[in-house]
C-alpha cells in the first residue's frame, strides 16, 4: 500500500502526507476531481508585474494559505484558483507546488504530480512531504526503483517526523520487485516506528500471502483491524484468505462485516458477491 498520510484514500498501496490547515512555507505534509477555473481577475493578469521580490513572496504566501484552507475544507476548485494566483506572484513557491501535486495525485494525474513535486524540491530541498509524495507517486506509476531512490534520503533525515511512511512505501516497492527480504525489513520498520499504522500491518499481510503463509497473513490483518476496525477492505482481504482456506463460516462473517461498513459502495457489492458464492459451499447466504 502506498502511504500518503491521512487516508482519503489514495489507493490501496500508497500513503501521502497531506498539508495541515495552518501550514506555512516549508511545512506541509484524494480521490476527488478538480475543476480548474479560469482566472479572469485583473490581479491575476498583472499582479506580480510591479511587485518587489518581498511583496511577491508575501502575496504568494497569502494565496497559498487561502488555497490550503480551501483544500482542508474540501473545495478543490477554489484550491486550484488560489494556487494559480500564488504562482502568478511566485512561480516556484515550494509549498504551493507541493499542494498542487497533492491535488493532482488525487486526480490520478501522476506524471504531472511528479513534475510539481520536483519543482517543490528544487525550491525547497528540505520539504520532506514533497519528497514522500514524489516517492508515493512513483509507486502509483509502478516505477519501483525510482520510488526507492526518491524515498531513501528521508530515512537519513533526523528531523523527518514520519519515517514510517517512507519505510512503508519503500517496502511496498521492494515487495513489487520481488525483493521480499528488503520488503519485510522496511515494512517491519514502519510498524515498529508506528505500531498503530494500519497500512503497514496490512502490507505485511500481503507480503506473507505472497510468501505462501496464509496464517501469517491473517495475523497481520488482525493487527491492522485492531487499530482500524472500520476499513472494509481489510475485512474483504481477511474473508478472501479464510475462503481460500476453506473456513466458510468465518469467511462469511468477514464479508458480512465488509458489507456493513461499505454498504452500497463497489467494495460492499464485492463482499455481497462472496456471501452469495459461499452459500453454495455451506454458508448461510445472508448476513445477520
Amino acid at each position: 500500500m502506498i502511504a500518503v498520510a491521512a487516508d482519503r484514500r489514495p489507493c490501496r498501496d500508497v500513503v501521502v502526507a497531506l498539508p495541515r490547515a495552518a501550514a506555512s512555507r516549508g511545512v506541509a505534509s484524494l480521490h476527488r476531481c478538480v475543476v480548474v477555473a479560469a482566472l479572469t481577475l485583473a490581479v491575476a493578469a498583472c499582479g506580480a508585474a510591479g511587485a518587489t521580490d518581498a511583496e511577491a513572496t508575501r502575496k504568494a504566501d497569502f494565496h497559498y494559505k487561502l488555497a490550503n484552507g480551501h483544500y482542508q475544507a474540501g473545495n478543490l476548485e477554489l484550491t486550484v484558483v488560489e494556487l494559480m494566483r500564488a504562482f502568478d506572484f511566485e512561480p516556484e513557491h515550494a509549498d504551493a507546488r507541493y499542494l498542487y501535486g497533492v491535488v493532482l495525485f488525487g486526480r490520478k494525474q501522476y506524471e504531472t504530480a511528479v513534475d510539481q513535486c520536483r519543482r517543490a524540491l528544487r525550491a525547497a530541498p528540505g520539504l520532506f512531504a514533497a519528497r514522500n509524495l514524489l516517492g508515493a507517486t512513483y509507486v502509483a506509476l509502478e516505477r519501483w526503483p525510482e520510488a526507492i531512490t526518491a524515498l531513501e534520503p528521508l530515512l537519513k533525515e533526523p528531523t523527518y517526523t514520519t519515517p514510517y511512511l517512507a519505510h512503508n512505501n519503500i517496502g511496498w516497492a521492494y515487495l513489487k520487485l520481488g525483493s521480499y527480504r528488503q520488503a519485510e525489513k522496511h515494512l517491519q520498520m514502519s510498524v515498529f516506528i508506528n505500531p498503530k499504522f494500519c497500512n503497514g500491518h496490512r502490507n505485511l499481510a500481503v507480503l506473507a500471502e505472497e510468501r505462501g503463509d496464509p496464517t501469517g497473513a491473517l495475523e497481520h490483518l488482525d493487527d491492522a483491524m485492531k487499530h482500524c476496525p472500520k476499513v472494509a477492505d481489510f475485512h474483504l482481504q481477511r474473508g478472501e484468505l479464510l475462503a481460500r482456506a476453506g473456513k466458510v463460516l468465518k469467511a462469511e462473517e468477514a464479508f458480512c462485516t465488509c458489507m456493513e461498513i461499505a454498504n452500497k459502495e463497489r467494495l460492499g457489492k464485492r463482499c455481497r458477491g462472496w456471501v452469495e458464492r459461499l452459500a453454495r459451499q455451506g454458508g448461510h447466504g445472508v448476513c445477520p
